[in-house]
C-alpha cells in the first residue's frame, strides 16, 4: 500500500509538472477572475466548449482544477488535457499525458488510443498500428482510431489497406473534413485520381470553407490533366499567381513540360510576388529541382 500510495504522489507530481507546461502554452488562462460557481459538469462542459473553440487557455482553466478530485472528472479531465496537447501538436506531451493516464487506468480505450495517436503524430507508423490495432479490437468502430490506422498505412505506402481504414472511419461517424482530407490525399498518393475527385468534391460541398479540401481537390483535377478546373478550384482560395504556380508545378509531374512552361510563364507576367519560386520552377524544366508554393 506503502509502494502504490508513493506512485500516487508520483505521478500527481508529473501532472503538475505537465500542467505547468500546459499553462506555459496557454497564456490566455486567467487567474483572479471571480465567477458564479458552476457545478462540476457544468464546468467540465464549459471547458471542452473553449476547447472545441480553439480557446486552449481558457478551456485549461477549467479542467485543471477537476485533475484533483477522486472521482470519474479527474480522469476525464485528464484525458481532456492530453487531447488537447496533441490537438496543439505537442506531441511528446500528449504522450507522456496518456502513459500517465494509463498508469491509473490501463485499459482505459480513450487513453490508449490517445497514445497511439501520439505515436502517430510522432512519425512512428509501426507502432502507432500496432496500438491502434489494439484499440480497434477493444472497442471498434471509434473512427479517430480507424482514421489512424489509415494514415499509419499512408506513412507505410499500402494505399489499399488505408482506403480500407478510411472507409470504415467515414462509415463510424467520421465524415469530418480531416478524415475526408486523408481519404482524398490517400487516393492522390495511390495514383487514384479520378476517385479523389469525387470524394474531395463532395467533400467541399458538405465543407465549403475547408481550405485543405478545396486545395486537393484542384490537386486531383490537376493530374487528370483538367488543368481549367483545378485553376477554378485554387482560385477560391488563392491569388491567380500562386494558382498558376501550382498548375505549373502539377503539370509538370504530369509530364506536361509545355503546359507547365505556360503557366509558370504566366505567374512571372502578371506578378513578381513569387518570382523566386516560379523561376526556380522554370529553371527545373531543364533538369532542376521543383518547389511548389
Amino acid at each position: 500500500m506503502k509502494e502504490m500510495g508513493a506512485i500516487m504522489k508520483q505521478l500527481a507530481l508529473i501532472w503538475v509538472v505537465l500542467l505547468l507546461s500546459a499553462c506555459a502554452g496557454n497564456p490566455s488562462v486567467e487567474d483572479g477572475v471571480t465567477e458564479p460557481p458552476l457545478s462540476v459538469e457544468e464546468q467540465f462542459q464549459q471547458a471542452e466548449q473553449n476547447r472545441a473553440q480553439g480557446k486552449y487557455g481558457e478551456a485549461l482553466g477549467g479542467y485543471a482544477p477537476l485533475t484533483e478530485r477522486d472521482d470519474e472528472w479527474a480522469l476525464r479531465s485528464k484525458l481532456a488535457i492530453a487531447q488537447m496537447m496533441l490537438d496543439q501538436g505537442r506531441n511528446q506531451e500528449a504522450l507522456r499525458a496518456f502513459n500517465l493516464i494509463l498508469e491509473e487506468a490501463p485499459e482505459d480505450v480513450g487513453a490508449l488510443e490517445g497514445r497511439g495517436l501520439a505515436r502517430l503524430a510522432l512519425g512512428d507508423a509501426e507502432v502507432a498500428s500496432s496500438q491502434l490495432l489494439k484499440v480497434n479490437q477493444a472497442e471498434p468502430g471509434r473512427w479517430r482510431t480507424l482514421n489512424g490506422l489509415g494514415v499509419a498505412a499512408d506513412m507505410t505506402g499500402d494505399f489499399a489497406a488505408a482506403a480500407r481504414w478510411y472507409g470504415e472511419a467515414l462509415q463510424a461517424g467520421g465524415e469530418r473534413p480531416m478524415v475526408i482530407n486523408n481519404a482524398g490525399y490517400s487516393l492522390i498518393m495511390a495514383g487514384e485520381y479520378r476517385e479523389a475527385e469525387q470524394l474531395l468534391e463532395r467533400g467541399t460541398l458538405r465543407f465549403p470553407n475547408e481550405s485543405r479540401l478545396n486545395h486537393n481537390l484542384a490537386i486531383a483535377q490537376a493530374r487528370q490533366g483538367h488543368y481549367n478546373d483545378a485553376m477554378r478550384t485554387w482560385r477560391k482560395t488563392m491569388d491567380r499567381v500562386e494558382a498558376l504556380n501550382n498548375a505549373g508545378y502539377i503539370a509538370k509531374l504530369n509530364g506536361d513540360t509545355e503546359k507547365a512552361r505556360t503557366f509558370f510563364d504566366e505567374a512571372v507576367a502578371i506578378s513578381t510576388r513569387y518570382r523566386p519560386t516560379v523561376d526556380a520552377n522554370l529553371r527545373s524544366l531543364d533538369g532542376g529541382a521543383v518547389s511548389a508554393k
